[in-house]
C-alpha cells in the first residue's frame, strides 16, 4: 500500500505546506436523536485532495459548522450526497449557494443519486431549477460508476440501507485512496470495494451490541476492517448508544482486534495524509479547539 509521508489524526498544530490530503469532520452525529438534538454535530466531512475541495454529506448545520471551523465554503470545488436522508442533505443546498459566491457564479460540481438529483414516485428533487443553473456541473452516480473531478478519481460503491440507491465513495487522488462507506450495514464482499484504501471512513450507528437494519454497527466494522485491510480506519455517524465515550472503546475494540488502528472522530477533528496547505485565516492550534 502506497503511503504519503505522514498519516497523522490532528488534534493541534499547525498544518504542513505542499501537496496531500486533509479530511475535516464538521460532524460526527448520526441517527434521529443525536442529529435533532445536536448531542453530536451533523455538517458533514470536508474533503481536500487533488486541488479539490468537496462537502462530503452537509447535514443539518453545516454552515454553522464550517463558520466555526473556520473552514471558507465558498472555496468548494463539489458538493457531494450519499443518499436522501436529512443528516446527509439537509444543508446541500447551502453549500451549494457557498460554492457558488452566493449563487453568483456559474460553478462547481454536485454528485449525488438519481434519487436525490430527479427525485423518485415518493420523493422531490432536491435541486431546484434555480440552484441547476448555477452549477457548472452535475453528476448522477451509481455503484460501480467512476468520475474524474479535476485530477481526482470518484468511485461509488455499494451500500445495504433503506435509501436502496444509497452510495458510498472511494477517492483517488495525490497517489493515494480515501473510502466513505456511506449508510448502509455490513455486508459479504463489501470489502472488495475498499481494498487499497489508505483510509476508511465508516459510518458506525451503534455498538457491537445494538444491530438496527440498514446500519453499521462495531462488529460490521470489525469485518469490514478485518477484510479490505486499510492503512487506517475512522468510525463516525454515532447515535445514541455511541456517544458519551462509547464509540472511542468501540474503536480501540476494533483496533485490538483487528491489527488496523481504528479511530473513533470528533466535531472539528481533521486527518492529513502528506502535506497540504494551510488554510487562509486560520491560526496555529485554532483549527482543534473546542
Amino acid at each position: 500500500m502506497l503511503w504519503r509521508t505522514l498519516l497523522t489524526v490532528l488534534l493541534s498544530g499547525s498544518l504542513l505546506q505542499g501537496d496531500g490530503m486533509r479530511l475535516t469532520f464538521l460532524g460526527v452525529g448520526g441517527g434521529r436523536w443525536v442529529v435533532l438534538r445536536q448531542l453530536r454535530a451533523s455538517g458533514g466531512m470536508i474533503l481536500e485532495i487533488d486541488g479539490q475541495k468537496i462537502h462530503i454529506d452537509p447535514g443539518p448545520g453545516a454552515l454553522v459548522r464550517a463558520s466555526e471551523r473556520r473552514v471558507d465554503l465558498c472555496d468548494l470545488t463539489a458538493v457531494m450526497v450519499s443518499h436522501r436522508h436529512t443528516d446527509h442533505m439537509n444543508d446541500a443546498i447551502a453549500s451549494i449557494e457557498s460554492m457558488t459566491k452566493g449563487a453568483t457564479t456559474r460553478r462547481g460540481c454536485f454528485i449525488s443519486t438519481r434519487a436525490v438529483i430527479r427525485g423518485d414516485r415518493e420523493n422531490p428533487p432536491i435541486l431546484d431549477s434555480f440552484h441547476r443553473g448555477k452549477l457548472r456541473k452535475i453528476c448522477t452516480m451509481s455503484p460501480g460508476k467512476t468520475m474524474m473531478l479535476g485530477k481526482v478519481s470518484i468511485k461509488a460503491t455499494p451500500t445495504k440501507h433503506r435509501d436502496a440507491e444509497g452510495i458510498g465513495f472511494v477517492f483517488g487522488g495525490e497517489g493515494m485512496r480515501i473510502g466513505y462507506t456511506g449508510d448502509g450495514e455490513y455486508f459479504p464482499g463489501m470489502e472488495k470495494h475498499f481494498m487499497g484504501c489508505d483510509l476508511l471512513v465508516m459510518n458506525v450507528l451503534r455498538p457491537r451490541t445494538d444491530k438496527w437494519p440498514g446500519h453499521m454497527n462495531s462488529e460490521g466494522a470489525l469485518d469490514l476492517v478485518k477484510a479490505a485491510r486499510p492503512g487506517q480506519a475512522v468510525m463516525q455517524h454515532f447515535g445514541m448508544k455511541m456517544i458519551k465515550g462509547i464509540a472511542e472503546k468501540e474503536a480501540s475494540w476494533i483496533s485490538g482486534r483487528s491489527g488496523v488502528k481504528t479511530t473513533a472522530a470528533r466535531d472539528g477533528m481533521s486527518i492529513t495524509i502528506g502535506r497540504v496547505p494551510e488554510e487562509k485565516g486560520r491560526k496555529p492550534l485554532e483549527r482543534f479547539l473546542e
